[in-house]
C-alpha cells in the first residue's frame, strides 16, 4: 500500500520566520510551537501553553560546538520553561524551543511521563544531537491501549519536527549501504598513521564513519570538547584504533582533530577522492593556484589597531601581532626550511604538525596562526628556542 501523503499547517505567528511558529497536522490534536527563547515571555497570551505538555529545548554545545537538545515536561509547560534549567553553564544555553501541547487538553502527568521517556530514548539513539538531560526521565506505567495512543502520537511528532527545523528524532543516516563516492570525503595525517578516516558533509554535521582509523595519543593541548569526545566515544574505538559507529562533530575541524588528536583545519584536511579540498568545494569554487611566496603579507583585519611586529633572519622573514595573552603569526609569513641542531623535541612536533596540517606549505604560512606566545612563534619559525620578545622583532613604520 502506497504511503499517504500528511498536512501540515505552519502559522508564523509573528508575520516573520525568526519569529513565533506554530505548527498542525492533518487529523492530530496536537499543537506544536517553536518559539525563541526570548519570545517565550510574550505566550502568555496562548492558554495552550498553561497546559500539561513536553518540550524541546534546543541550543549549540559550547565546548564541543555540537548541537543540543534537552527533553522535558510539565504540568504547565510555559510556568516550566520560565524557570532554571541545570545543564545551562558558561556560554551553553537554549535559544529556542519546541513545545508539544494538544487542543482538548486530554495529557496527564502520566501521558507527559511517557512521552518524555520516549523521545529522550529516541534522542539519545539517534546520536544526531548531544541530550543535555543529566538522568533518563522516569516512564509511567500505563494500559496498552494508552500507550498505543501516545505511539501514534510520537509518530507524528516525528513528521512534524523537522519542518520546524529540527532532526532531533530522526535515525541518523546509515552510511553501511553503499555511499556515493563523491559525497565521502577523505583524511590521513602522517601517511595513515596519525589518523585516517573517511568522512560525509551532512546539513546537521559532519560525520566520521564506522571504520576510520583514530590516532590513539592525544595533545595536551586539543580543544576541552574534542578531548572530551574522545572520553565519551572510546568503548566504540576497538583495540586497534577503528571505529565501530558512526559519530557526528559540530564543525570539520573538530571532526578532524578528534581522528588526529591534533589541532586541525578540517576544511583543508578532508579532501574527495581527487584530491579536492573541503574549503574549495564548500566555496563553490575551482582550486587555487599556487602563488608565490610574498615577502609582506596583507594584515589580516582581525589585527585591528595592533602594532605589526616584524623577525628576518635565518632565511625567513615573519610578520604577526600579540592578541591578549596571544601571539599571531600572519598568513604569508615564511618559515625557516632548517631546524638547529639544539632544536628541541617540541618545537620540531609543532613544525611537523603545522606542515601535516597545511597551515604551513612550501615554507609559508597559508592562514594566520595562533600561538601561546611570541617565543613560541619564534622558536617555530626560526627552528630553535628563540626569545620572541627580544629577537629582532620591529614595528611597522
Amino acid at each position: 500500500m502506497p504511503s499517504l501523503g500528511k498536512s501540515i499547517d505552519l502559522y508564523l505567528m509573528d508575520g516573520t520566520a525568526t519569529g513565533r511558529w506554530q505548527a498542525t497536522l492533518s487529523n492530530w490534536n496536537c499543537i506544536a510551537y517553536k518559539i525563541p527563547r526570548d519570545d517565550v515571555k510574550n505566550c502568555n497570551d496562548l492558554p495552550e501553553l498553561h497546559a500539561p505538555g513536553v518540550y524541546f529545548l534546543f541550543g549549540r554545545d559550547d565546548e564541543s560546538n555540537r548541537q543540543f537538545v534537552y527533553v522535558g515536561e510539565g504540568d504547565d509547560v510555559l510556568k516550566r520553561l520560565m524557570q532554571p534549567h541545570g545543564f545551562e553553564k558558561g556560554d551553553t544555553f537554549w535559544t529556542e524551543v519546541v513545545v508539544l501541547v494538544t487542543s482538548d487538553n486530554i495529557l496527564d502527568k502520566g501521558k507527559i511521563k511517557y512521552l518524555e521517556n520516549r523521545f529522550h530514548g529516541i534522542i539519545s539513539d539517534a546520536k544526531r544531537y548531544i541530550v543535555k538531560n543529566a538522568n533518563t526521565p522516569t516512564q509511567s506505567q500505563l494500559p496498552k491501549k494508552t500507550r498505543d495512543l501516545l505511539e501514534e502520537f510520537i509518530m507524528n511528532a516525528q513528521i512534524v519536527m523537522p519542518a520546524l527545523g529540527h532532526k532531533a528524532l530522526e535515525p541518523q543516516p546509515s552510511h553501511d549501504n553503499g555511499e556515493k563516492q563523491e559525497d565521502l570525503l577523505y583524511f590521513s595525517r602522517s601517511h595513515g598513521k596519525g589518523g585516517k578516516a573517511t568522512g560525509k558533509l551532512e546539513d546537521d554535521g559532519f560525520w566520521v564513519l564506522k571504520g576510520s582509523y583514530i590516532y590513539p595519543e592525544a595533545a595536551d593541548y586539543l580543544p576541552a570538547g574534542v578531548k572530551k569526545a574522545r572520553e565519551q566515544h572510546a568503548a566504540i574505538i576497538n583495540k586497534a584504533g577503528i571505529l565501530q559507529e558512526d559519530i557526528s562533530f559540530g564543525s570539520p575541524s573538530y571532526a578532524s582533530s578528534f581522528v588526529c588528536g591534533k589541532n586541525s583545519n578540517g576544511l583543508i584536511e578532508w579532501k574527495n577522492a581527487d584530491g579536492v579540498l573541503l574549503k574549495e568545494m564548500t566555496e563553490d569554487a575551482p582550486p587555487a593556484k599556487k602563488k608565490a611566496p610574498a615577502r609582506k603579507p596583507k594584515v589580516s583585519e582581525d589585527a585591528g589597531d595592533a602594532i605589526i611586529l616584524h623577525l628576518a633572519g635565518k632565511k625567513a622573514v615573519a610578520h604577526g601581532y600579540v592578541s591578549g595573552d596571544a601571539f599571531i603569526v600572519l598568513k604569508g609569513s615564511e618559515i625557516c626550511p632548517e631546524e638547529c641542531a639544539s632544536c628541541r623535541e617540541w618545537i620540531k612536533i609543532h613544525r611537523k604538525e603545522l606542515i601535516d596540517a597545511g597551515t604551513v606549505k612550501d615554507g609559508v604560512f597559508t592562514e594566520d596562526t595562533t600561538f601561546s606566545s611570541p617565543s613560541a612563534a619564534a622558536a617555530c619559525i626560526v627552528g630553535g628556542e628563540s626569545n620572541g620578545k627580544s629577537c629582532e622583532l620591529q614595528t611597522k613604520a
